[in-house]
């Protein structure tokens, strides 16, 4: 299933499946989860992945998705491949207890999600994994003062993993925590779209997308958001100074307080996923709301994701060849056989 499905994805985006991949495979010594939970905002109930807006799809969630008929290879999907018969895959019937993800939520829901799969009906012996990507409503704000305060969004944080810590049932899962993504490349993805910028007026994240014409400067500046260029216009100084935020100061708090409770032994199995330099193009961005992501995107997300994982580290589709329009990254293994 996996084959015929990565197959799919590449030819959705390139036209043809560029070579047999009969054997994929993966070699690790990580085993597999009884279970995954999902902690997450609009991303985690995959809002608007088919361009409708408003509209969830759990079905298609990079982490907890079930659905055997789009391209997002979830998580969940890949776990009960390896592992039939021993993991607890999550579906219609049980997406309730699975996903915990809301719309809207920020860091100050994650204590209360984690809540509710501590004291939640468990379909297994034992909670396995917890997948937690919050943060993006946290920065996604009506101006950069508005950013929830970098003090704040770590006590938040941290009240999110004292609950997972403080109970048994939670504190030996493995604990994914994915950083807050380059929201700016979904502007730069799609900022050359009437539409898009028509419905970005009711998106709230004005101070990525507020004015969102490119009033960067000379030399392709917009592709820079790394960089302050002399002749960058004030909105293009907004949004880079918007990445800048994201990079130096809310991801530096998920990724260090994380390792904290992980080398003091609360936490021994979570990891953080560093996502930053994934890059979200027109593909991968829905053309509803023009800012969540698509089903493509989501299986970027997945895909990304699986590969930084434990289980991916060995897995045959992880290997990578220069950037590929489409894909943005296309797998070894397509070429190879």
């Amino acid at each position: 299933m996996i084959v015929v499905r990565l197959c799919l994805l590449i030819m959705s985006v390139t036209g043809a499946c560029l070579v047999g991949m009969a054997n994929a495979q993966v070699h690790s010594n990580q085993p597999v989860p009884p279970n995954l939970f999902n902690i997450g905002d609009s991303i985690g109930e995959g809002e608007a992945a088919d361009g409708t807006i408003g509209a969830v799809h759990h079905e298609a969630v990079w982490s907890t998705g079930y659905s055997t008929s789009d391209n997002v290879l979830s998580f969940n999907e890949r776990f009960d491949n390896l592992a039939p018969v021993d993991y607890f895959e999550n579906s219609e019937t049980w997406d309730e207890w699975f996903n915990q993800a809301k719309s809207g939520a920020d860091m100050a829901d994650f204590a209360l999600q984690a809540a509710k799969i501590r004291d939640g009906q468990v379909p297994a012996s034992q909670i396995g994994m917890i997948a937690v990507f919050l943060g993006s409503n946290d920065v996604c704000a009506a101006s950069l003062d508005a950013m929830t305060p970098p003090d704040e969004f770590e006590g938040q944080f941290r009240a999110g993993l004292d609950v997972l810590a403080a109970s048994q049932a939670t504190r030996n899962a493995h604990i994914q925590v994915t950083s807050i993504p380059a929201i700016y490349w979904l502007w730069n993805a799609m900022k050359d779209n009437n539409w898009c910028r028509l419905t970005w007026r009711f998106v709230p994240c004005e101070n990525l997308l507020a004015n969102p014409i490119n009033d960067c400067g000379s030399g392709d500046s917009h592709l820079d958001p790394d960089t302050i260029h002399s002749d960058d216009g004030p909105n293009c100084v907004r949004r880079k100074q918007f990445h800048t935020a994201i990079r130096d100061v809310y991801n530096p708090i998920l990724k260090n307080v994380l390792q904290e409770y992980v080398d003091n032994g609360r936490l021994p199995n979570a990891h953080y996923s560093d996502i930053f330099d994934v890059r979200f193009e027109t593909i991968h961005v829905n053309d509803g709301d023009c800012f969540h992501p698509s089903f493509l995107g989501q299986a970027l997300l997945a895909h990304t994701q699986w590969c930084r994982s434990p289980w991916g580290r060995f897995d045959r589709i992880c290997g990578w060849v220069p950037p590929h329009p489409g894909l943005s990254r296309v797998p070894l293994m397509l070429l190879l056989n």
